[in-house]
C-alpha cells in the first residue's frame, strides 16, 4: 500500500516512464508483499492469543515445534508483541503453532480468535 501511495506522489511507476507492463507488475508485486505480510502477523496474534490463554510459555512453544533452527527465534506471549517476527521466524512455524493452539484451545472451550 505504501509502494503504492509512493508511486502516486513520486509518479515513479508512471507507465510513461516504465511501460503498462511494469507497472502492473510492480503493483501487484506489492499488493502480494502486503498481503502476504498482514497474513503472517494475523497468523502470529492468532498463535499469541490462544498461547495467553492456554497459559503457555515460549519454551512451550519451542517442545511443540519439530526441526526448529538455532536462528529462529520463537514467539514469546508474555511480551508484548505489536507486529510478527519478519525474518527470523517463518510463516510454516507459526501456521504449525496455529494448529496446535486452536485444537488446543477448542478442546478447553477457549473463545475463539476473532
Amino acid at each position: 500500500m505504501y509502494l503504492c501511495i509512493l508511486g502516486n506522489f513520486s509518479r515513479f511507476l508512471s507507465p510513461a516512464k516504465i511501460g503498462i507492463t511494469w507497472t502492473v507488475f510492480w503493483y501487484i508485486a506489492a499488493a502480494g508483499i502486503v498481503y502476504y505480510l498482514w497474513f503472517k502477523n494475523l497468523v502470529f496474534q492468532k498463535v499469541i492469543y490462544y498461547a495467553r490463554q492456554l497459559k503457555l510459555t515460549q519454551t512451550d512453544l519451542a517442545k511443540m515445534l519439530p526441526n526448529l533452527k538455532e536462528s529462529q527465534v520463537v514467539p514469546d506471549p508474555n511480551k508484548t508483541n505489536l507486529i510478527a517476527p519478519l525474518f527470523n521466524f517463518p510463516l510454516q512455524g507459526l501456521d504449525i503453532l496455529n494448529t496446535k493452539l486452536s485444537k488446543q484451545a477448542t478442546e478447553q472451550g477457549i473463545k475463539p480468535f476473532k
